[in-house]
């Protein structure tokens, strides 16, 4: 079992408090990062608190007090300084969302686990117990975070999210390393650090919108321009998209198609707030959307059972090849690109390869046996084993 970490430092609310941080940050080399925030009613996730460990300590940050959290997060980004956390997706979106900036080196615990064997989706309870035997209690997900002072217990539960993640990297990382797989991560890893998948774009609100797909092309562009006009608002109010004006208001207000306010306040459907109170640029955005018709483009014929037939048996390689390397198969490719990679006759590794978007690792892992397969020189077959049970099995 790992040394026992230090106890957390009082909450951070002063300049003072937060530089001597900075400091610390300054001089380490890992750190472990957690937040904890809250997001169900506001446009952009609030921030309710920060949590650091570096070998010096255990730090907690309120940024509900008044001050400048940027020295902190831009701390973060030293080149040499890798910062360490569990599912550390939501976390990185939120510091991209309130303040632009973005750590350059990152390493997921989460990521680093599904290289091993630990499955997709383990949490850092589980995973904490399995690799170190360390019993972190479960907190409530969702515990009340804006509570100040913040009670103790929640206090130490935060603390406990980032207490062992530095002994938990060294272990990973020796795991990873004796497997031949710690660059693996790394790509996987620096994916988080690209900025685009956290940019939240309004022009991509109408695919957000149920019921798409039985719209005609009139109806369409309408209910598209409204998303776009839902979403400035949303964001420009800080609220969820859907608790401004629900999806169905949408096609509601397409449907009517409305011209002047008259036209709002005529229809009965139409009795809600935001409408009324937003009521000229719903008008607006309905004009612009009449104007512009959404015209999809023709779906793709049905590839026929032939290829369904070779994409499934293409799926039971990767599946095969998952279970030789202790890889979960989704962490490999999924089965619809496998689909929409034979639709096209494919005449090179080169352009499997192209077609099923692989690079660096899952290219050197898949990319030959697959080949093989399709070129005809891998055959499939079921084998019978000592106890009777059948098993598949792809021989050359």
């Amino acid at each position: 079992m790992p040394a026992q970490p230090p106890r957390p430092s009082p909450i951070i609310t002063t300049e003072l408090q937060l530089q001597a941080l900075v400091d610390a940050l300054n001089r380490a080399d890992l750190v472990g990062f957690d937040t904890e925030f809250h997001s169900e009613r506001t446009y952009v996730p609030r921030l309710m608190l920060l949590q650091f460990a570096t070998h010096d300590g255990i730090w907690l940050v309120d940024p509900l007090a008044e001050i400048d959290l940027k020295p902190l997060v831009q701390a973060l980004r030293r080149p040499d300084l890798t910062v360490i956390g569990h599912a550390l997706r939501n976390d990185l979106r939120i510091l991209w969302l309130q303040f632009n900036l973005l750590p350059q080196r990152v390493f997921d615990t989460q990521i680093a686990a599904a290289f091993l064997g630990h499955g997709l989706q383990i949490g850092l309870a589980g995973l904490l117990q399995t690799a170190l035997g360390v019993h972190q209690p479960k907190g409530d997900q969702m515990a009340d975070w804006s509570k100040r002072p913040l009670p103790e217990r929640m206090a130490g539960y935060a603390a406990g999210d980032v207490a062992h993640l530095l002994a938990l990297h060294t272990l990973l990382v020796d795991e990873l390393t004796q497997l031949g797989r710690a660059e693996w991560v790394a790509e996987e890893c620096a994916t988080l650090t690209d900025s685009a998948p956290y940019i939240r774009d309004p022009d991509a609100a109408f695919q957000r919108v149920a019921g798409g797909r039985r719209m005609d092309a009139r109806e369409a562009g309408v209910v598209r321009a409204l998303a776009v006009e839902r979403e400035a608002i949303a964001q420009e109010e800080d609220i969820v998209p859907h608790f401004l004006l629900p999806d169905e208001m949408l096609h509601t207000l397409a449907r009517v198609a409305p011209v002047r306010r008259a036209d709002l306040e005529a229809d009965r459907r139409l009795s809600h707030r935001t409408v009324y109170r937003h009521a000229q640029r719903w008008l607006d955005a309905v004009a612009r959307g009449l104007a512009e018709p959404h015209h999809r483009p023709p779906g793709r014929a049905p590839p026929g059972w032939e290829l369904e037939a070779v994409a499934a048996l293409m799926m039971l390689l990767v599946n095969d090849i998952a279970v030789k390397q202790n890889l979960a198969p989704q962490l490999l490719v999924k089965r619809e690109a496998l689909l929409n990679a034979v639709r096209e006759p494919l005449a090179t590794r080169e352009a499997l390869a192209e077609a099923l978007g692989l690079t660096g690792w899952r290219a050197e892992l898949l990319v030959e046996p697959l080949w093989t397969l399709l070129d005809g020189q891998l055959a499939v077959r079921c084998q019978r084993q000592t106890n009777g049970a059948l098993q598949l099995r792809f021989l050359e």
